[in-house]
């Protein structure tokens, strides 16, 4: 039977001392950072709840500044547009009056009243006449006294002695009554103004 001689290397010899007698620190334990795959899912689980739940706060918070900003937006638009609008309407409470009767002239242009039409005016202007006034007289465009004559009759009893009468002066549709209370302007011109000044 060979026996095996074992070779001592006494240069370690030396080192191992030093280990044993605490001169020298032995090596770090090794820390196994090995994971299960259960763990590794759950780790991966929270981190994606995490990072959703991140995720749906920040959006949110954006959605909030936006909501916010739109508000905003819309305050200075609804300002802006009422602002604009008593404006406007300012504008149009000068014009209106002015376009009114501008288009009223045009229409008035050029009429030719009837019959119905001139005693209907005649009636109109002495319905400011209180009924019993004497020596009332009514004046009107020549062509219209004509389209009327004869109505005095019509008028008489309520006011005894009336007199209709031609004024050149006046154009057709327009009248005027002279009672002893004073004239009583029942012109076109002053029914335009009447209105115009009513509109402003």
């Amino acid at each position: 039977m060979t026996s095996t001689i074992r070779q001592i290397d006494f240069n370690a010899a030396p080192l191992i001392v030093s280990i044993l007698n605490g001169e020298i620190e032995a090596a770090p334990e090794v820390i196994d950072t090995r994971v299960t795959l259960e763990a590794h899912e759950v780790a991966c689980d929270a981190a994606y709840r995490k990072g959703f739940q991140d995720a749906n706060e920040s959006l949110t918070q954006q959605i909030l500044e936006q909501r916010l900003e739109v508000s905003q937006l819309q305050d200075v638009l609804f300002k802006s547009l009422a602002e604009q609008s008593s404006t406007l309407a300012q504008q149009v409470s000068q014009i209106l009056p002015e376009l009114v009767m501008d288009i009223a002239r045009r229409v008035m242009v050029g009429m030719e009243p009837d019959h119905a039409t001139v005693k209907r005016i005649v009636e109109e202007t002495l319905s400011e006449i209180a009924p019993g006034s004497v020596d009332v007289e009514v004046m009107l465009h020549p062509n219209d006294l004509a389209l009327v004559s004869g109505i005095e009759k019509d008028f008489d009893q309520k006011y005894p002695g009336i007199k209709l009468s031609s004024d050149p002066e006046l154009i057709p549709g327009d009248c005027r009554a002279r009672s002893r209370f004073g004239m009583i302007d029942a012109r076109i011109f002053t029914k335009l103004q009447n209105v115009g000044r009513s509109l402003k």
